[in-house]
């Protein structure tokens, strides 16, 4: 966002290091270790860069912590979709393993746009937590997960962005997808779609092992993407387009299983049996996928370890490990009631 150097004041939303570090004149490393109070920093530099903060609002978070020698032992975590049942299992691991080290955790919802995150995050640092998960589907860029790693831990939760200055922590969601494209391969499949956005770092890893498999198995004709949000209703919506085409698919497999359930309605709507006439696939297995009919084949994600292994990435950055780790957790393919042979 830009800065207005007469007023000081940063246009559009919250400042950052970086716009400190312009509004300064000096690098956002350097920045960073000013607002630490960590040593290296010439004090006409340091005074300079504080001065440029106070104009520009930026506002004490965990720097003010660093600065105090304070720690609170607590990680926040900024998710979009907080509230939905995968983030909810997921939230009940991270309870229970950040209550065994004797630590604390906040949870803020955020919404999904690059705008709308930053602000939430920015609102999360007010709390002076000591680590940060960011589990955010607006957010496309490293570089702007590097602004907060240069001031606390910062863990990108179950989105696929990667950097030297910050934890990773995704499932092998390229493999996994895959495997469902090669199940109904199996079944007899080929004219399969797939419901998602491509555009979206969380869901970039499935539309590759959907298209690499597709291609694997000669049916890079048959590749076919129909963009859609989340939500059930986006489901819906996605399916009632690709089953009202001249050439419908046989199979359409989903990024999520609540875009799954609303394909599953939406075929029903249409006249159609699933699996008899269509099958359909989901991804997570969360509650979506088992409280309907048909009961969903999906994806499982081990909900508990990924809550387990974000707080242990986290604690280990908090204790002083220095280097950035990627975790990659295995997801398994769940065969149930929605998927069978072409007729």
């Amino acid at each position: 966002m830009p800065v207005n150097k007469q007023s000081g004041k940063r246009q559009g939303g919250y400042p950052t290091i970086k716009d400190i570090s312009e509004h300064a004149g000096v690098s956002k490393s350097l920045v960073s270790r000013a607002l630490r109070g960590e040593g290296h920093v010439r004090d006409s530099t340091r005074q300079r860069i504080l001065e440029s903060a106070a104009e520009l609002g930026y506002r004490a978070h965990a720097g003010a912590r660093s600065l105090a020698g304070l720690s609170s032992g607590t990680i926040g975590f900024v998710i979009t979709g907080l509230f939905d049942a995968f983030w909810g299992e997921v939230m009940f691991a991270v309870d229970q393993e950040v209550g065994r080290r004797g630590m604390r955790t906040l949870y803020l919802s955020s919404p999904p746009d690059v705008r709308g995150e930053r602000d939430v995050i920015e609102r999360m640092l007010e709390y002076r937590v000591d680590g940060l998960a960011l589990g955010l589907l607006g957010q496309r860029d490293a570089a702007e997960l590097e602004e907060y790693a240069d001031v606390l831990p910062v863990l990108a939760l179950m989105y696929d962005l990667r950097s030297d200055r910050f934890d990773t922590l995704v499932t092998d969601d390229e493999a996994a997808m895959a495997s469902v494209v090669r199940h109904l391969a199996e079944l007899g499949h080929s004219d399969i779609a797939l419901i998602g956005d491509a555009e979206m770092p969380n869901v970039a890893a499935r539309t590759r092992g959907y298209t690499s498999e597709m291609e694997r198995r000669g049916c890079s004709q048959h590749v076919s993407f129909e963009p859609a949000g989340f939500l059930q209703s986006d489901g819906y919506d996605a399916a009632d387009k690709l089953l009202r085409r001249s050439r419908r698919p046989t199979a359409i497999a989903c990024v999520n299983d609540a875009q799954a359930r609303g394909a599953a309605l939406a075929a029903v709507d249409a006249g159609l049996d699933v699996p008899g006439d269509i099958s359909i696939t989901g991804f997570d297995d969360s509650l979506y996928a088992v409280a309907g009919v048909p009961r969903l084949t999906t994806v499982r994600l081990p909900r508990s370890d990924i809550g387990q292994t974000a707080v242990s990435m986290l604690a280990d950055r908090m204790n002083g490990r220095d280097t950035a780790l990627v975790s990659v957790l295995h997801a398994e393919l769940v065969v149930r009631d929605s998927t069978g042979p072409v007729r």
